[in-house]
């Protein structure tokens, strides 16, 4: 039947397998990211607790600081 003939399977245009595959790429991409970041905290948690080191109250870090503690630099002849 007339109504029929265009339920077959469609093939692409070139640009839209190129688009669809680059958009792919990028999600495993930002996937993959995603868990290298989980598991970073998870074992940073898991080196923290496993050495029974806490950080106490005033040895904490600043948030977003990235855990760095900066020290003044020494004055010339002082010390």
């Amino acid at each position: 039947s007339p109504c029929h003939a265009g339920t077959g399977p469609k093939e692409l245009q070139p640009w839209l397998l190129s688009l669809t595959a680059v958009v792919v790429f990028l999600f495993i991409v930002f996937v993959l990211l995603l868990v290298n970041r989980l598991w970073q905290i998870r074992m940073r948690r898991w080196d923290g607790d496993a050495s029974g080191t806490h950080l106490g109250g005033g040895d904490r870090p600043e948030p977003g600081g990235g855990g760095r503690r900066l020290r003044p630099c020494p004055r010339p002849g002082a010390g």
